[in-house]
């Protein structure tokens, strides 16, 4: 049965899943493997080997040109550097090439380049870690893997939209002006755009149009105009500091992340089951959740209200980040009913990425936890917590960036992918 989506529906999701958020036990995680201190400075060195052939190789290359020797090359060492630390069995790189994420990678730079050339590389990746989660969920819902209009409008109304109103120096009278003139655009009013980040988001939700006309999928703009809704509650977050409980900041949380994903489920299909609503709202929690932990800090210096800055610096994180974790085991783990290997492969890949994201989180933001949670999570860590900041560190030193282009434009050479694509 398809859901006949609205902003109702929204709300009760989001209250399904804050039952299970209460439900959720908040003691150590439940994890299966230790990783001890040797194999963390093996894969410490292999990560510094993996950096330093990759920074030598940008050297080597042209400033003005790839060529499609050094785009396999390039992917030589990022494979061999994956299954060196994870396993050739537990490859993600293969998966993803033969399922097309290569082809789609490639289309998506191309077009948002001719979209708008002037657009920071920076904005360009993070749109492009969207379109990779509408990937995903291209292969959960039996879809093809492909940048469709939909998948590139949305991806990129993340740079247009969401860094608007996240940036602290826009006043929040400006964002709800911006945001009032985003809802009519959703409904369907062709007002005009008061400046060029407008003119960009308008002809976005134009692109949305055109893939699904109005009059046969209402489900697609129900879809925006609730993440839309989640989007405006969610400035009350950005507004003052308030204690937990004094105001719904969860809530709006569970509301906002699980609308985004959900949205993304409807741009991919068109319309969803109730089964795939379900999933896709859960999965959209987590990671907003995830989102929110590897920010608290900088939210909690902004202001901004979110489930973790409402208490880092009074209270440790400690079992707060413990439900995180059993939270996206009963979300990804207990509750999602997968029916092929591509789909469990990708699972896994899901969970583990969560995994890794949270560790990163916790390594960064170790004066918000316990010591002894510190010591006890780390054991668990493919890298030392204080290797993850080294790491950050000389990463960022010794890529600029015109490196991170050049890397763009190695990565989606259709030769890379040749051999698994054929």
């Amino acid at each position: 049965m398809n859901l006949d989506f609205n902003n109702k529906e929204s709300v009760s999701l989001t209250n399904e899943y804050l039952e299970i958020w209460w439900d959720t036990r908040a003691c150590f995680p439940d994890f299966k493997n230790r990783i001890n201190l040797i194999n963390q400075y093996r894969n410490e060195r292999k990560l510094e080997r993996f950096r330093k052939e990759l920074t030598k190789k940008l050297k080597e290359m042209d400033t003005n040109q790839v060529d499609n020797g050094w785009s396999t090359s390039l992917l030589s060492i990022i494979k061999t550097m994956e299954s060196n630390i994870v396993g050739y069995e537990n490859s993600c790189i293969d998966f993803f090439a033969q399922k097309g994420y290569s082809r789609v990678t490639e289309g998506f730079v191309n077009e948002a380049n001719e979209f708008d050339p002037q657009m920071d590389i920076y904005d360009v990746f993070q749109a492009i870690r969207n379109v990779w989660i509408m990937n995903s969920i291209q292969i959960l819902l039996n879809q093809e893997v492909a940048l469709t209009p939909s998948v590139f409008a949305y991806s990129m109304l993340y740079p247009y939209s969401d860094n608007y109103l996240d940036n602290a120096n826009i006043q929040v009278e400006d964002k709800i002006a911006f945001n009032n003139r985003f809802r009519k655009w959703l409904v369907g009013e062709p007002i005009g755009a008061t400046n060029q980040n407008e003119d960009k988001v308008y002809e976005l939700v134009k692109k949305i149009e055109g893939q699904f006309p109005r009059d046969k999928y209402k489900q697609v703009f129900d879809a925006l105009l609730s993440i839309h809704t989640a989007q405006e509650k969610s400035l009350i977050q950005q507004r003052q500091a308030s204690l937990p409980n004094e105001k719904n900041i969860i809530g709006i949380t569970f509301e906002k992340g699980g609308a985004s994903v959900l949205t993304d489920g409807y741009l991919v299909k068109g319309h969803l089951s109730e089964q795939e609503a379900y999933f896709m709202f859960g999965y959209g929690v987590f990671l907003q959740l995830i989102d929110d932990l590897q920010d608290v800090v900088e939210d909690h210096r902004n202001g901004h209200m979110t489930l973790f800055s409402q208490i880092a610096f009074k209270y440790p994180l400690d079992r707060l980040t413990n439900k995180l974790f059993w939270f996206i085991d009963e979300v990804l783990i207990n509750r999602t009913a997968l029916d092929s290997a591509d789909k469990l492969k990708l699972r896994n890949v899901i969970y583990e990425s969560c995994r890794i994201m949270i560790f990163e989180a916790i390594s960064k933001n170790q004066k918000l936890y316990s010591r002894r949670y510190i010591k006890e999570v780390e054991q668990y860590s493919m890298l030392r917590f204080g290797y993850y900041k080294k790491m950050k560190k000389k990463f960022q030193n010794s890529l600029s960036s015109k490196d991170l282009h050049r890397i763009c434009n190695g990565l989606v050479q259709r030769p890379l992918f040749r051999r698994e694509e054929s």
